[in-house]
């Protein structure tokens, strides 16, 4: 792979270059990895998923919740805010590919992406997130805000939020309007944890949080889920990312040697059966998967 350049680098190339197509300098800064844009959003390992067909797959589902862009509409020329939105949105697509991630969609002032989830999640997609999600929170709290800091009074503000889990890969609408969505709890908390996330915080939940170190997590208040007068909870982790950042800067080497020796908590396994039904597959290795949906029934 080509070297790794910094979420503020691209921020600054993109913005500093307005004359440019913003694809063009995109694509010229990805190098090695620029070929994986053709794949546009979404993951391209299940693009084909047709209407009524449910694939079994595993998957680190990513969001990031960007919070100050209304003052900022309000502060700023349409020009200028487009500029911004350009070389924020670019910097992200750039800061998640490198790091082996697929861009689902954007969503609203946030992104939604995917790492892993061909067959299985390995270490390495696990460590990319991490990775991925803590430089991009470390150029926008620096670069964005120093820019905007320098412009006008406002700044941008980021929570974001990451889980790890079996998902089931269909296509949503109707034909000509639709998309191939990962269906699961996963999906749901990610997304839960980028909103409720504090300004700069990044919480994870309880699957990927069991493979993460504990110098770089804490805990965060469950997520608490009422039915039929009982309660059931979702364990969550504050993720340590300046902590992350700061072991990762000092010896990135020996970190992710550390890091890709640890497995990821083993899932229950959920197969399609000859007939085309979905089977679940249990293990006596089952280790913080979550649990069915009549057990722990959170949405």
């Amino acid at each position: 792979m080509s070297k790794i350049k910094s979420f503020g680098e691209i921020f600054d190339s993109v913005y500093a270059k307005p004359e440019k197509k913003y694809g063009e300098i995109l694509l010229g800064e990805m190098g090695e990895i620029k070929k994986s844009f053709t794949t546009g959003l979404g993951h391209p390992e299940y693009q084909a998923v047709q209407f009524g067909e449910i694939v079994p797959g595993t998957l680190i589902v990513f969001f990031i919740d960007i919070r100050g862009f209304t003052k900022l509409a309000i502060a700023l020329d349409n020009e200028e805010l487009i500029k911004i939105l350009q070389a924020i949105t670019i910097a992200s697509i750039y800061s998640i590919r490198q790091f082996g991630g697929y861009v689902a969609e954007f969503t609203g002032d946030g992104v939604m992406a995917f790492f892993g989830g061909r067959s299985s999640v390995t270490a390495t997609d696990a460590l990319c997130s991490l990775k991925a999600s803590a430089s991009m929170m470390q150029g926008i709290k620096e670069t964005v805000n120093k820019h905007l800091n320098s412009t006008v009074d406002e700044t941008v503000r980021v929570g974001m939020g990451l889980e790890f889990g079996n998902v089931l890969w269909t296509r949503l609408g109707i034909d000509g309007t639709s998309q191939v969505k990962p269906v699961s709890e996963i999906s749901f908390v990610a997304g839960k944890n980028s909103g409720q996330a504090k300004s700069w915080e990044i919480i994870i939940g309880k699957n990927l949080a069991e493979w993460v170190p504990d110098e770089f997590k804490e805990k965060y208040p469950a997520y608490l889920f009422q039915k039929d007068g009982r309660t059931y909870e979702y364990a969550r982790y504050l993720l340590k990312w300046q902590s992350f950042n700061s072991a990762y800067n000092s010896n990135a080497s020996q970190l992710e040697q550390r890091l890709l020796k640890k497995t990821l908590p083993v899932l229950p396994m959920v197969v399609l059966s000859s007939n085309g039904t979905l089977t679940s597959v249990s293990s006596t290795k089952q280790s913080g998967g979550p649990r069915p949906l009549k057990d722990q029934p959170f949405f």
